[in-house]
């Protein structure tokens, strides 16, 4: 269910898309925080002569698309939800390059949402699209959710 929680999220959920404009502070903050120092990263001053956003930057886009769907936790803009969960295994798979002052637009759905050896997951599927519509990745994210009991679901 959308606008609650991330807990409250259920299998066919359908994300309303956000789109914002990829900035140098963006992608150069996101590299120092993975460690990535190439500068590919850092500059314009590369071989491909634009600066450009790490892959696992779409993780950051997760997170933002969370943001403005569920409205009772928002914890990018400070809110605190009820539950934990772990970002258990994720898949990015780049199609083209993310680009410093590309326009992009970030969809996506709860593809499942299933018990496995007594523990509760969601399964999102994103993609990232370039404002001209262009496929720049494609994103699956495994999240494991809070402990509960099978019962306390029923």
């Amino acid at each position: 269910m959308l606008d609650g929680y991330i807990s409250d999220l259920e299998k066919g959920d359908v994300f309303r898309p956000i789109e914002f404009e990829v900035t140098s502070l963006m992608a150069t903050q996101y590299a120092h925080g993975v460690e990535q120092t190439h500068e590919l990263f850092h500059s314009a001053n590369n071989p491909l002569s634009r600066q450009v956003r790490p892959i696992t930057a779409v993780h950051a886009d997760k997170m933002k698309l969370l943001d403005a769907n569920c409205l009772k936790e928002q914890r990018i803009t400070g809110g605190r939800g009820p539950d934990w969960r772990i970002h258990f295994e994720h898949d990015a798979e780049s199609i083209e390059p993310v680009f410093v002052g590309d326009t992009i637009r970030v969809s996506g759905r709860i593809a499942d949402r299933y018990w496995k050896r007594g523990r509760e997951y969601l399964l999102y599927e994103i993609e990232v699209h370039h404002a001209d519509g262009r496929l720049l990745i494609r994103y699956r994210d495994r999240t494991l959710l809070r402990y509960r009991k099978n019962e306390e679901m029923e």
